[in-house]
């Protein structure tokens, strides 16, 4: 059986390691807290207390793989938007001299300005240890910066 250990930050935590610890818990227990997080609660509670970002940070007790969620509170007031951070190492090409030599960067896996349904998407292929995915939606949007840019 998977067992996971969740630490949820809110945003009457002031200091950095001031959280909410929850210990071991398994894939239906990790996904049950994320629902009942409130999302849109917590960033009116920030709003009022100016605190700390909400998080929702996992860590895989097998691989000692961690995932971080955290509300984007800068971001629009009207929809929710997220950041994930993981520590979960994947190789890109890089450009270098003005585009015409292109070398192997190692970089962890991270996005930005995501969905609540693409935030659980990602969470789900955590607890499913499937890292692999992880490493395909990652590599998929920096293609896709790349080509908007």
């Amino acid at each position: 059986m998977d067992s996971f250990d969740l630490k949820i930050r809110y945003p009457h935590h002031i200091d950095l390691n001031d959280v909410e610890q929850f210990g071991t818990l398994n894939t239906i227990g990790i996904l049950t807290r994320f629902d009942r997080m409130g999302w849109k609660q917590q960033l009116s509670r920030w709003l009022q207390l100016d605190g700390a970002s909400p998080t929702f940070t996992i860590t895989d007790e097998k691989t000692e793989q961690t995932i971080e969620i955290v509300l984007n509170t800068y971001g629009s007031s009207q929809e929710l938007n997220f950041i994930v951070k993981t520590d979960i190492p994947v190789v890109v090409p890089k450009k270098q001299i003005f585009g015409l030599i292109t070398l192997q960067a190692k970089e962890t896996v991270q996005f930005k300005q995501l969905s609540l349904v693409q935030v659980k998407a990602y969470l789900t292929a955590f607890l499913k240890q499937d890292t692999d995915a992880l490493v395909r939606y990652y590599q998929q949007s920096k293609q896709q910066l790349a080509q908007s840019a």
